[in-house]
C-alpha cells in the first residue's frame, strides 16, 4: 500500500514534466544570442527540467535561422514552444496557433497574449520601483519622465502611482530620442528626479550619454533601466532578474503541461527585482544612500 501511495504522488509530481519531455517536447525560440536571453533560456531549463536536466529541449535561433525555424519547429511536433524576446515572441504568435506558446523577456506582455499564448514581461511593477525609489531619495517628490506615444501607456501608469503615492509626475511627450535633450532642459528646474521608461524610439546609446551628462550637470538623479545604465552615470538602476523570468515561463509551462489553458494564465510581472546603485554619482550629486539599501543592491560601483 505504502509502495502504491509513494508511486501516485511521485506520478503527480512528474506527470507535467513528462508530458512535456514526450514526443515533441519543447521547441524554444531566442531571437537572438545576447546574455540576457540565454540567462532567461536557462532559468527556464532549470525550472521544466529539474536537477536531473532530463528532457528534450530544442533551441532555435531566429537571427540565424530566420523563416527556416517555422519548418523546423513543424518538423519537431513540439508540446509547447518558449519563445524568448520580442522577435520571437511576435513570430511564435502570428505563426503557432495550434501548440501553447509560453514568452519571456518582452514588454507590453498583454498585447502578446492570446488563447494559446502567454507569459513573462520584463516590466517591474512601477510601485516597487517607486518606493524603492522613496527610500534612496526621500525629499524627491517630482518625477521627470519623457514618453513617445509608443510609451504613453507606461507614462500613464507612472503618473498614476506617483498620485497614490503623494508624488508629481512631470511629463513631457516627444516623437525620438533626438529631441531628448531639449526635453529635459525644458524641464530640469520642475523636477527632483528623471525616471527612464522603456522605450526604444527615445532611449538608444547616443541619447542617453547626453541624458546622463545633462543630468550629472544639472545635479538632476537619473533612475535607469539595467546595471549598464548605473555603471555609465545613473544613480540606481532596476532590472528583472533574467533567469528567474525564465523560472517563472518554466513554471507556467509545467502548469500548461498539467492541463492548464494557456488563456486561463494571465501574464506575469517579474516576481524579483535586481537594483544597482553608483556611489560615485551619488557623491557627485551629494546624495548619501542608506545602508540598508546598499545592502539590497545586486551591484554597487564605487
Amino acid at each position: 500500500m505504502q509502495r502504491l501511495l509513494a508511486a501516485a504522488i511521485c506520478l503527480l509530481l512528474f506527470a507535467p514534466w513528462s508530458s512535456l519531455a514526450g514526443h515533441g517536447g519543447v521547441s524554444a525560440i531566442l531571437s537572438s544570442d545576447i546574455p540576457p536571453y540565454r540567462q532567461a533560456f536557462d532559468g527556464f531549463k532549470s525550472a521544466v527540467q529539474g536537477e536531473n536536466g532530463g528532457g528534450r529541449i530544442v533551441e532555435h535561433n531566429l537571427r540565424i535561422e530566420g523563416d527556416g525555424a517555422m519548418e523546423r519547429i513543424a518538423a519537431e511536433h513540439p508540446l509547447l514552444v518558449f519563445a524568448v524576446g520580442p522577435e520571437a515572441s511576435k513570430f511564435a504568435r502570428e505563426r503557432m496557433k495550434n501548440v501553447p506558446v509560453v514568452f519571456a523577456m518582452v514588454l507590453n506582455a498583454e498585447s502578446l497574449a492570446g488563447a494559446n499564448v502567454t507569459g513573462v514581461s520584463l516590466e517591474i511593477s512601477m510601485r516597487a520601483k517607486l518606493e524603492r525609489i522613496r527610500k534612496i531619495l526621500p525629499d524627491a517628490r517630482r518625477i521627470g519622465v519623457v514618453y513617445s506615444p509608443a510609451s504613453a501607456p507606461l507614462y500613464r501608469e507612472v503618473a498614476q502611482q506617483c498620485r497614490g503615492m503623494g508624488l508629481q509626475a512631470v511629463g513631457r511627450e516627444i516623437p525620438t530620442g533626438k529631441e531628448l535633450h531639449e526635453a529635459f532642459d525644458a524641464m530640469k528646474e520642475q523636477i527632483d528626479l528623471f525616471l527612464m521608461i522603456p522605450d526604444t524610439k527615445i532611449y538608444f546609446p547616443k541619447s542617453i550619454e547626453h541624458l546622463l551628462m545633462d543630468g550629472l550637470k544639472h545635479r538632476v538623479p537619473v533612475v535607469g533601466l539595467a546595471s549598464s545604465y548605473t555603471r555609465a552615470g545613473a544613480i540606481v538602476s532596476f532590472e528583472a532578474d533574467y533567469a528567474d523570468l525564465g523560472r517563472q515561463a518554466g513554471e507556467m509551462a509545467l502548469r500548461i503541461a498539467g492541463g492548464e489553458k494557456p488563456s486561463r494564465i494571465e501574464p506575469a510581472r517579474p516576481k524579483r527585482v535586481k537594483m544597482s546603485i553608483n556611489l560615485v554619482v551619488a557623491e557627485r550629486l551629494g546624495i548619501r544612500v542608506p545602508p540598508e539599501i546598499l545592502r539590497e543592491a545586486s551591484d554597487v560601483y564605487r
